[in-house]
């Protein structure tokens, strides 16, 4: 029961995101939000194509998303974009930071609990030492870098290179076999 209520949910999500993204996110100003919007769609890429033979976690089918690549399309093109254009949209950037940090908070409570409910339902499954853990810190910097983009670009793509090192070292990803 829980697989398929969630199955649904997996699929509903994104489109949930864009309805509250065209309501409420600041379509007049789109631009300024561009480029962020493709740092977050480029560094997906990026982590598909490191992870193609190494998976570090798996998106599992299910009755309305059939595999990985699917999923992860829809992550990419329609969650991600949604979200970021979301997120930047409402952040309070005029205030001070204990209201900033409440707002990541949230956010990141929001999908680590998503997440949550999709590892219960078997939808998402983790390898090579990667687990729930490591997937809550991914999501604390992917809002943290967000952020970081749209005001400091350069910084962001350097803690995404920081990151991507440590990911390779640590799970020991081994990208010299790759072809």
């Amino acid at each position: 029961m829980l697989h398929t209520t969630v199955s649904y949910l997996r699929m509903v999500l994104p489109f949930i995101y864009m309805i509250c993204a065209w309501r409420f996110a600041d379509w007049r100003n789109w631009k300024k939000y561009y480029l962020t919007i493709l740092f977050i769609i480029s560094v997906d890429f990026f982590i598909s194509v490191l992870m193609y033979e190494y998976p570090l976690w798996t998106f599992q089918g299910s009755l309305i998303v059939p595999n990985h690549t699917i999923a992860e399309f829809i992550l990419t093109f329609i969650t991600f974009p949604s979200l970021t254009l979301l997120y930047l949209s409402l952040y309070p950037y005029q205030s001070h930071w204990p209201k900033q940090a409440l707002y990541i908070g949230s956010w990141f409570i929001f999908e680590v609990m998503m997440e949550y409910l999709f590892r219960c339902a078997k939808l998402i499954s983790y390898t090579h030492g990667w687990n729930y853990g490591w997937s809550c810190v991914v999501w604390l910097f992917l809002f943290i870098g967000l952020r970081l983009h749209y005001t400091r670009p350069l910084w962001a793509w350097v803690l995404c290179f920081v990151c991507s090192a440590f990911l390779i070292l640590y799970f020991q990803i081994p990208v010299t076999k790759y072809r």
